[in-house]
């Protein structure tokens, strides 16, 4: 860690007892060839001190990208943050930015909403877990 609560590194925070969301973390770990971010399920004790800054109400609402600043990115939005972060991405962030920030929220928001559903039509891979 570096500043109390900071990561010294960008850090993938994520529901590991959803299907889809471990899918899409492994998919993550798949494209961070170069180790540039850390995996932590969400209730893992470790991710409590990143998620402080959040309301209790929202603190397990979305997957969150905790960046080296203390600050926190997520839902659809995040998607950009997280693009970014990773060389292997860095150039699709470009284009996504583009994309207002509510049209990428709503279109978390409608795959979130059927997670269950969309689970059941990926790998049930185990939850990453790769810290500090």
């Amino acid at each position: 860690m570096g500043a109390p609560g900071r990561p010294r590194r960008a850090v993938l925070l994520y529901d590991a007892g959803c299907r889809l969301c471990r899918f899409a973390a492994r998919t993550v770990v798949a494209l961070d060839r170069r180790r540039e971010l850390a995996f932590l399920p969400l209730r893992d004790p470790e991710a409590a001190p990143l998620l402080a800054p959040l309301p209790e109400e929202e603190r397990y609402a979305s997957w969150y990208l905790a960046l080296p600043d203390g600050s926190l990115a997520g839902r659809g939005s995040g998607a950009v943050e997280l693009l970014r972060t990773l060389h292997a991405t860095r150039a699709l962030a470009r284009p996504l930015a583009l994309v207002p920030e509510r049209a990428l929220d709503a279109l978390y928001r409608a795959v979130a909403g059927r997670r269950r559903l969309l689970g059941r039509l990926v790998p049930d891979v185990p939850a990453p877990r790769r810290f500090p």
